[in-house]
């Protein structure tokens, strides 16, 4: 996974696309090992904290929005 993160960082146009990746590499990797687990989970509650869920989504269609908002709910991103 490494490798497929390094190919794509930085390789997004919109910071709502390098947000998403975030979210599918830490649903893809994480449980394999726990020190990713926990960087990856800082990392994107660090963007959420900084740039607000809102302002990251505020391009995103709002039936995408929602249902990316829920996927954040259930991988517990937030409340």
């Amino acid at each position: 996974m490494g490798y497929v993160s390094a190919e794509f960082e930085d390789g997004f146009d919109r910071p709502i696309e390098n947000f998403m990746w975030k979210v599918i590499i830490f649903v893809i990797s994480a449980r394999l090992r726990p020190g990713v687990e926990k960087a990856i989970l800082q990392s994107i509650c660090d963007q959420i904290s900084t740039e607000g869920l809102h302002n990251l989504l505020q391009d995103v269609p709002p039936d995408e929005a929602e249902l990316f908002t829920h996927d954040l709910r259930i991988l517990k991103f937030i409340q």
